[in-house]
């Protein structure tokens, strides 16, 4: 499987912290959550993104290397460093973000690095964010995308996007996207945001998979909708939940799992994760422990 696109660290604020302090540094990114969780689960993953020459970016790199992802596609940069994010939760549950991603090592994984894959990926992953993101990263984002289609490898697409950033050439690569994705992962109100109907997606046979955090997931396709139950925990931190979510889906998918049985997967390992501090922290593990759950 092939991953691409940005790697952040991240800082938290967790609801009823009134101080200026931030818990951290953690390894983020939705590309790299995702990566992190689908090695954890069994699957050969290589994640093309960028890091800076600096201890955020050996933090995550390491973190990668640990996880069993492959780091032949990082680009570590010793001139950019590496990009931050600082996450504040509010006492509604909604969270404020800050990125520091311009100018940085997240945009920094070339285009030239897909030509060190080792084979021919078998699926692809792909965040809307690291488009948005821009830089060359985004860049390398189009042309695995572009490569993805021309071989029929199926792609998974996580939108990930506001609707004040879709303009321009961003907008029509998003909308080819929409167009080629097999299965697209979409957040509590994202695609009415985005101005996209479902029918666009399901009519051509692709899965839509709409994650509703603690209220599971609606899988639904052109034969219907099928709602999936998620595992009842004691919350602690929500970040990156749906990028782990998603990661068990496509890993189950990769075994021959149908559309239902990969969403019950997502819902155990995203789970899971909600339960520590740290998109990936969690203890997620081979995808057979999850099986039948």
């Amino acid at each position: 499987m092939l991953v691409v696109g940005e790697a952040i660290t991240a800082f938290m604020r967790y609801p009823g912290e009134t101080e200026l302090f931030f818990h951290g540094p953690f390894p983020s990114g939705a590309p790299v959550i995702f990566a992190s969780a689908a090695a954890r689960l069994g699957v050969r993953v290589e994640l093309a993104a960028g890091v800076g020459a600096d201890p955020f970016g050996v933090q995550l790199y390491d973190r990668l290397i640990r996880h069993g992802v492959s780091t032949n596609l990082v680009t570590v940069d010793p001139s950019r460093p590496t990009a931050a994010t600082f996450v504040t939760y509010n006492q509604d549950g909604s969270r404020d973000f800050v990125f520091y991603v311009e100018g940085t090592a997240a945009q920094s994984a070339e285009p030239a690095v897909l030509e060190r894959i080792s084979g021919v990926p078998d699926w692809l992953h792909i965040s809307g964010s690291a488009l948005a993101f821009g830089g060359h990263t985004a860049e390398t984002v189009w042309l695995a995308v572009e490569r993805a289609r021309e071989r029929g490898t199926p792609i998974s697409l996580d939108p990930n996007v506001r609707k004040e950033v879709l303009h321009g050439d961003f907008q029509d690569r998003f909308d080819v996207l929409l167009e080629h994705a097999a299965v697209v992962f979409a957040s509590q109100g994202e695609l009415e945001t985005l101005g996209v109907a479902e029918s666009v997606i399901t009519a051509r046979g692709a899965v839509l998979v709409r994650k509703n955090g603690a209220d599971g997931a609606d899988v639904t396709t052109s034969s219907g909708s099928t709602h999936v139950d998620a595992p009842v925990v004691s919350e602690v931190d929500p970040d990156g939940a749906g990028d782990v979510f998603a990661a068990g889906y496509v890993a189950a998918t990769l075994l021959g799992h149908i559309p239902e049985v990969a969403a019950r997967i997502g819902c155990v390992v995203a789970a899971e994760s909600v339960q520590v501090r740290g998109p990936l922290e969690s203890e997620v593990c081979n995808l057979s422990t999850y099986v039948g759950r």
